[in-house]
This record gives C-alpha cells, sequence and structure tokens, in this order.
C-alpha cells in the first residue's frame, strides 16, 4: 500500500513539474521594463450606452497645438494594461518623439463587438455599442486636448484588428487610418456589416503561422478550445478594401527595409495606391504567429513566433503619416 502511495506521489510530482516546464516555455511572457517617459499614465472613466468604461491614456508633454490620437485595442480576453506592455510601450516613446495622444481602452469583459455574426464574446452576444463608445472616447479628448479631428487613428491585434476594420467602415470619416494586426474579414456568410461603400485607409500585419487567424483563410480558434470565427484568407481581405474604394489595380510588392539589418527577409509588403497615397498596405510576417511585430516584447510561444526585426508599431505611425509631424 505504502509502496503504491508513493508511486502514485512520483507520478503526480512528475505531472506537476511537466506542466510547470510547459507553462513556462509555451505561456510565460514576462513583461517589458517600463522605458523612462515625459509623463505619466493616467486612468480614466467615461460612461457609453449606460455602461462605465475604462482605459488608459498617455500625453507626452509638450505636444503640438492640435496633437493627433491614436487608440489602441487589445485583442481577446486581454485588457488596456496587457495591451500597452504587449506593445512593448513602443506606442508611448513614439507619443513622446512625435508628439500624439495614445489610448488604451478596455473592452466589454475582455472583447470588442466587431462584425463576426458568429463571435462568441459577450460584446457581440449583447450588441455592445462600441462604435459608439470609440467615437465618444476620441471627441471627449477632441474637447479636451483639441485633438485635431483628421488625425485619429486605431491600432487594433487580434480582437481589436476585427474592431478596427469596423470602425474603417462604419466611420471612414472619423477614423482616418487603421492598423490591424492578426485579423481578417469574416466569411460573406458570417459578415455582419456593410459590403459596399469607401473605407478609411487601412494596413495589415498578418503571420502565415498564425494559429489563431489562418492566413489563408478557413475556421478560427481560440488554441482549440473554442471556435471564433470563419474567415477569408488575409490577400483577399486586403483585396476586398482596395476594391472598395475604387482600386483594381495591382499592388506594388517589395521586401521590407529594415533599420537595424537592411532589407527584412522574412517580411514582404504589398501596396495599393490611391491619389498619390498609400490606401491600403500589406505585411506579410513570413513564420510569425499571432504576434504584434516588435523589438521590447516576445509574445507567449503558444501564439507562434514572434518577428523582432520589424516594427510593426513604428510602421503604422508612419502608415498614419506621424513619423514627421515634429
Amino acid at each position: 500500500m505504502k509502496r503504491k502511495i508513493k508511486i502514485t506521489a512520483i507520478i503526480f510530482s512528475a505531472i506537476i513539474v511537466v506542466l510547470g516546464i510547459s507553462y513556462l516555455y509555451f505561456v510565460y511572457a514576462p513583461a517589458p521594463k517600463e522605458p523612462p517617459l515625459s509623463s505619466s499614465i493616467i486612468h480614466g472613466e467615461i460612461r457609453s450606452d449606460t455602461i462605465e468604461r475604462t482605459y488608459l491614456a498617455y500625453i507626452p508633454k509638450n505636444l503640438p497645438e492640435r496633437p493627433a490620437l491614436i487608440i489602441a485595442l487589445h485583442g481577446t480576453d486581454m485588457d488596456m494594461e496587457t495591451m500597452r506592455s504587449w506593445t512593448g510601450y513602443q506606442l508611448d516613446k513614439l507619443a513622446d518623439k512625435y508628439g500624439f495622444i495614445v489610448l488604451y481602452p478596455n473592452g466589454y469583459k475582455g472583447n470588442w463587438n466587431d462584425f463576426r455574426k458568429n463571435s462568441p464574446t459577450a460584446a457581440r452576444k449583447e450588441n455592445i455599442d462600441d462604435v459608439g463608445f470609440l467615437q465618444k472616447l476620441a471627441n471627449s479628448f477632441v474637447k479636451s486636448h483639441q485633438v485635431d479631428l483628421k488625425k485619429i487613428f486605431v491600432f487594433g491585434f487580434s480582437n481589436g484588428g476585427q474592431m478596427c476594420m469596423r470602425l474603417a467602415i462604419e466611420k471612414p470619416n472619423f477614423f482616418s487610418a487603421v492598423c490591424v494586426v492578426s485579423a481578417t474579414l469574416p466569411t460573406p456568410a458570417t459578415y455582419g456589416g456593410p459590403k459596399e461603400g469607401a473605407t478609411s485607409r487601412i494596413m495589415f500585419v498578418e503571420g502565415t503561422k498564425d494559429p489563431i487567424v489562418p492566413y489563408h483563410g478557413g475556421e478560427g480558434n481560440l488554441l482549440g478550445l473554442e471556435k471564433i470565427g470563419d474567415f477569408i484568407s488575409v490577400n483577399e481581405t486586403a483585396e476586398t478594401f482596395a476594391k472598395r474604394n475604387g482600386i483594381t489595380g495591382v499592388p506594388d510588392e517589395t521586401k521590407v527595409q529594415n533599420g537595424s539589418s537592411g532589407i527584412s527577409r522574412s517580411v514582404e509588403a504589398k501596396r495599393w495606391d490611391k491619389s498619390g497615397d498609400t490606401y491600403v498596405e500589406l505585411f506579410t510576417v513570413n513564420g510569425g504567429g499571432h504576434e504584434i511585430p516588435q523589438p521590447v516584447f516576445t509574445f507567449p510561444r503558444l501564439l507562434g513566433r514572434t518577428e523582432h526585426d520589424f516594427n510593426s508599431i513604428e510602421q503604422a505611425v508612419e502608415f498614419f503619416h506621424l513619423k514627421y509631424s515634429r
């Protein structure tokens, strides 16, 4: 009997060790150290549709008279603090450098109400007015900090990227441009938004080895635990936005120039131009996972490879035409 108990204890201990090692290897992703910044982060609240919504705001010192605003939207079951750290505080650093405000709002119960008809989130099921909330939040900073109405942008990851596409389609005259990371359009049968009309300028960043949103389209799932929707491919998504904006030509294709190592062989770009400006842009990260490519934070291995040799956040700031605003 004692021998059986001892064997059971050894097996149990071994399982605990394996689970611990697996967690450290596949899931654990320590937040980077917060860099020195010109100002402190602010915790804010705003009531929208009878719901008290929360957000973080980073407002650098010495802003220009009519500053730009970037709203950063987190992914599924994340929150505003996680979005800030998982972007490696890059938006805050760039805000100091180029003079714009950054907002990190919290989704409803950890998610956003995007265009997926079959989205399993509470935000979708309860039909939360996230479009109205984000517009109201932006307008509050137009009033309080004289944000330029022509310079309101959104950067979204995963479910936040899905929300970006909804904003670009529904409110193109309010949100000047958006950046969508690790998200694509739902299939026509599961898409719940307008199918025609011009959109905001839009930039995509997608990994070919994304384990949650398949690069070539198909069923998306949360690491095999829950179906999150049916999606079209990344290229078809970008082409859909190009066509909606009257762009029918073949896109320019290039390897991405990288400041640290010249040409990045793992990232390729497609650009659809309109009226002398890039209107739709797609960055394909070959071998990249469900991640935000940037040099500071490494995403959990469970989500695939993190591309450190391409700063998609700085690329988005350039796409928003803010990189040389000082």
